[in-house]
């Protein structure tokens, strides 16, 4: 949940912001004026990190209890249609019950979308003003006047000693315009200095030298880069008056460190008519524009007044005062980098996952698809290949529905919540619309009957911590709980792509994780449906609904061929027909075809087309007979 995350990362760098002006407070007199300027870049950098892909711990505790504050009724388990109802049959002939998990309250991940909605909208309304005034400057800077060395001879030796003064070497167009009434300079690839026409005629030679010093130093510094980073991350962070007021403080230390470099230039006995030349024209001075990527040498009459005292206290920088710079910059990074988890919205686990290897075979299954949209992936573990029916939805991310269960019930079974011999949870008398979840279950029962109450039993014995570390541990789609430990995996924060189901169950068979052998046996044991004449097939269905509608449809699982193990992951998506029950056939026809193939190879045209009625739309239909009849 993007949203909520985001105000969470709000909360810290707000706290990380009022600790960095705590430490220029105090420290002040104990490190270099630039230094405080540099703090600012830190804080920039935190102010990036949200939107690094992160995979550390972040606030799931705070979002936790926020879900139950918005969410009173989780365990509350919402009875499918008797349409579902009638969805389930096919998937009972497999083995499997494929129960609808719906989501019709309002909870936490509801809320997640309306502040998307509207931190977008603001982002918006923010880039446009952003857009209008970079436009606005592009128009002053076209209709400036051009300074050079045949048209403001003197003028422009003046500022060509300023550029040779600083030591810089790429040249920095000087303009001169009636629109604007203070120097400003700005421009990435193409910088230049903006001067008020017969600003020349109004001040002192002095004066102007001073002033292209001051300027030429915002180059120097390379502030331009930096005025556009904050530009962007005050239209990102548009909702935040703490954020704004912190650029407010770093476009003043910004002006500071300028007239303290220029004052190293001219020296201290300089500094007064440095000064004096600020005063002179803090009359003429425009204040900062909202969200302009402008460095100008006024602003507010505060900040000229702030900027003056600087002046005035100026002092020529010792070692120690480098040192102690050094170290507070040190204890700055050293603060960002450890709070750096607590800052990321895990940008890295949004909606999709990147599909790198290149062991992929694209498979036309479209007539399969035709009454739905949705991907197929099956692995070959022996020969390490993929086939794959659409790619981007293959790698899209949704919510797992009951194909959960089974990653719930391996860990239920390393805590020892459960055991392989004894994986018995008591019904505790509660009267649920289906028959077969009013009694006790095992994990092979629960599975198949994909008895909601018995996982959430599960998840809830082993604690909402001990469950997000599994996640964590294998590796589970964006690995987001929060939307709470009841319904996280119901169309609701928790996130998987068909592609990642494939991986998990290779990965599952082969023990990656290094879990008890056992209990992988005992996962495989309860996912096992038949024996089959292309092998042993295995797998776990699921159906998510939202408001009544089938939205998400699941089968996965895997099938022992002799010594070949092939693991599938068949997704429907957005329609009626996006159940369990109808991505089990799809991936039925797929094996049967695949079966031909082997038996049969290049001569697989020539046989009797399979007959592809039995997969109409009646409901009632038994997968098995169509087993037997096809001789599977």
């Amino acid at each position: 949940m993007f949203s909520i995350h985001f105000l969470l990362c709000n909360l810290t760098i707000s706290i990380l912001l009022g600790i960095i002006l705590l430490l220029k407070k105090l420290l002040k007199n104990y490190i270099t004026t630039n230094s405080r300027y540099y703090l600012w870049y830190i804080f920039v950098c935190a102010l990036i990190i949200p939107f690094i892909p992160f995979k550390n711990i972040g606030p799931h505790q705070l979002l936790i209890k926020l879900q139950h504050f918005f969410q009173q009724d989780t365990g509350k388990i919402v009875n499918t249609s008797t349409k579902q109802l009638d969805d389930i049959n096919l998937s009972v002939q497999l083995g499997t019950s494929d129960f609808a998990s719906a989501q019709d309250n309002f909870n936490l991940y509801d809320l997640d979308k309306y502040l998307f909605a509207i931190w977008i909208i603001g982002c918006l309304f923010t880039l446009v003003y952003f857009i209008y005034n970079i436009v606005k400057i592009h128009l002053i800077q076209k209709k400036a006047f051009l300074i050079t060395s045949e048209n403001e001879p003197e003028l422009y030796q003046q500022y060509i000693s300023c550029h040779e003064k600083l030591k810089i070497r790429r040249h920095v167009a000087l303009y001169a315009s009636c629109n604007i009434s203070s120097p400003v300079s700005y421009g990435l690839l193409y910088p230049k200095v903006i001067i008020p026409q017969d600003m020349d005629i109004l001040l002192s030679e002095q004066d102007v030298y001073y002033i292209f010093l001051h300027e030429l130093q915002h180059y120097k510094h390379k502030d331009a880069a930096l005025n556009y980073i904050s530009c962007i991350l005050q239209i990102i962070y548009w909702f935040n008056p703490f954020i704004w007021y912190g650029f407010h403080i770093l476009q003043k230390d910004r002006e500071i460190a300028c007239d303290n470099s220029v004052i190293n230039i001219i020296g201290k006995n300089n500094c007064i008519d440095y000064g004096y030349t600020l005063i002179r024209y803090a009359e003429k001075m425009q204040h900062n524009a909202f969200l302009s990527p402008l460095s100008r040498l006024g602003g507010e009459k505060k900040v000229i007044i702030d900027r003056i005292k600087e002046i005035a206290n100026y002092q020529k920088i010792s070692k120690k005062h480098k040192r102690n710079s050094i170290v507070i910059l040190v204890f700055a990074c050293v603060l960002v980098y450890c709070i750096s988890p607590l800052l990321t919205v895990y940008a890295s686990r949004d909606s999709s996952n990147n599909l790198t290897s290149q062991n992929i075979d694209d498979i036309d299954l479209s007539s399969y698809f035709s009454k739905t949209s949705g991907s197929f992936v099956i692995y070959d573990m022996t020969n390490d290949r993929y086939k794959i029916y659409n790619k981007d939805l293959s790698t899209k991310r949704v919510s797992p529905d009951s194909t959960y269960k089974i990653y719930s019930g391996l860990f239920a079974l390393e805590e020892g919540v459960i055991n392989y011999n004894s994986s018995n949870q008591h019904w505790d008398g509660t009267n649920y619309y289906f028959d077969s979840w009013n009694k006790d279950q095992t994990l092979t029962t629960a599975l198949r009957n994909s008895v909601n109450w018995y996982f959430q039993n599960l998840d809830t014995q082993i604690g909402y911590q001990t469950l997000y570390s599994y996640y964590n541990k294998i590796s589970y789609g964006n690995c987001d709980l929060s939307a709470g430990i009841e319904d996280y995996w119901s169309e609701s924060s928790l996130k998987i792509s068909p592609v990642e189901q494939v991986i998990l169950l290779s990965e599952l068979l082969e023990n990656k994780w290094e879990f008890e052998e056992k209990n992988i046996q005992a996962i495989k044991d309860a996912l096992f449906i038949s024996d089959t004449s292309i092998g042993k097939l295995y797998g776990k269905t699921g159906t998510g609904s939202l408001n009544g509608q089938n939205t998400n449809g699941w089968f996965i699982g895997f099938i022992e061929h002799g010594e070949n193990t092939y693991c599938f992951a068949t997704n429907l998506q957005n329609s009626e027909n996006a159940t369990g029950s109808a991505a089990s056939e799809i991936t039925i026809k797929f094996f049967i075809l695949l079966k031909m193939k082997i038996l049969y190879s290049q001569k697989l045209r020539r046989l009797m087309p399979i007959n592809t009625s039995v997969y109409q739309d009646n409901q009632s239909l038994k997968v098995s007979a169509y087993i037997v009849n096809v001789g599977l």
